[in-house]
């Protein structure tokens, strides 16, 4: 199981190659069109313009990665600019990575707003500005050019041998002993709003009942919880898999968007998942996390410039190297209209700003 997962992972590394990157705090100012290279955005913004007039053959165009190479986010994005080099003809598509998050959020929103900078953006930018962790807003200083996915399911994972295999007995053993449970996540991160949510859906104050320790890295959430470190955890399905088939985990269940079924997640992944990754909703848990991928742009990107990009984007769906791509993630693959990308992404901030709010994190005024 880990070598095919490993074989998949670095195919997937091997068909985006030709995507260049970089990895620093403080890359070249991509904030500029290279030299010979002019912005296509009319002055009134109106005009209908085609993906080949924003991105002409020769064009180059950088997508920020505010995460170090090999995580979630970059394997997105390059699944994406490989799919678009095949779209796109003669396009360029410099992919930067940035060991600090806030660094490269800032440069994407500081770059110049003609279709030429892109970044990344997930529901880890929205909880880290709400929570106060990071000053970039990515409602107002981004503007979105389509939507990558709606996100895909996360293993609930707990120690071998622990005494709970699935939520409702989770939820019965931090009844029974409170205080003693240790939740590994990203402290006022994602994670933590997940796990947290799922607790106190298992019953009235349970999230105040269990202990939260800092574990942001799907590496160390795994090691740990194999090693009884930490009691329970999220990762990927994949992971969670390969963990379990040599006795490292428990499999509790998964979280995910409303479209997680055990047979939708079986036919994502491409296996016949057994009882234990079934999802919240399928144990009786009301709570699902619906959180996509999108590429946006700097905020004052033209409309016109916008819904060129958003072409190219929906015709990911049925590109084959973008469909292996999301498969290897164990994403639902969606590459909607730019009208849809945008009202999903405005249902996901306002769903995060309640999340953040109803567990005490919230440290903006956004209400």
């Amino acid at each position: 199981m880990k070598k095919r997962l490993l074989a998949l992972l670095l195919a997937g590394a091997m068909c985006v190659g030709l995507a260049a990157c970089g990895n620093a705090d403080k890359p070249s100012d991509s904030s500029k069109a290279p030299e010979g290279t002019a912005s296509t955005a009319p002055e009134d913004g109106g005009k209908e313009l085609t993906i080949e007039e924003v991105w002409p053959s020769g064009t180059t165009v950088y997508i920020d990665v505010p995460a170090k190479a090999g995580g979630g986010t970059d394997l997105y994005v390059r699944y994406t600019t490989a799919a678009l080099g095949e779209i796109c003809q003669g396009v360029n598509f410099v992919v930067t990575n940035y060991d600090t998050a806030e660094v490269g959020a800032e440069h994407t929103k500081n770059a110049k707003p003609d279709g030429l900078t892109l970044t990344a953006t997930a529901c880890t930018s929205m909880d880290n500005y709400l929570s106060g962790a990071s000053n970039v807003n990515p409602f107002e200083d981004y503007v979105v050019v389509g939507k990558l996915n709606d996100g895909g399911p996360q293993a609930i994972i707990a120690k071998p041998g622990a005494p709970y295999h699935n939520l409702k007995e989770l939820g019965d053993y931090i009844k029974d002993h409170p205080g003693e449970l240790v939740v590994g996540c990203a402290l006022g991160g994602t994670s933590q709003i997940i796990l947290r949510s799922i607790i106190d859906s298992l019953g009235e104050g349970y999230g105040d009942m269990v202990n939260y320790v800092q574990c942001s890295s799907e590496a160390d959430k795994l090691t740990q919880t194999a090693s009884g470190s930490i009691d329970i955890a999220n990762c990927s399905i994949p992971n969670a898999q390969a963990y379990e088939a040599d006795g490292k985990l428990t499999i509790l269940g998964t979280v995910g968007p409303k479209v997680s079924t055990l047979e939708a997640m079986s036919e994502l992944v491409g296996l016949d998942l057994p009882d234990t990754f079934k999802t919240t909703m399928e144990q009786g848990i009301d709570f699902s996390w619906d959180a996509g991928y999108y590429l946006v742009a700097p905020a004052g990107t033209p409309d016109n410039i916008c819904q060129a990009i958003n072409s190219a984007l929906v015709q990911l769906k049925d590109n084959k190297s973008f469909q292996d791509g999301m498969n290897t993630m164990a994403t639902f693959l969606n590459t909607p209209d730019l009208a849809t990308s945008r009202a999903d992404y405005e249902k996901e901030w306002k769903f995060q700003i309640e999340c953040v709010d109803s567990l005490g994190l919230l440290a903006r005024d956004v209400k």
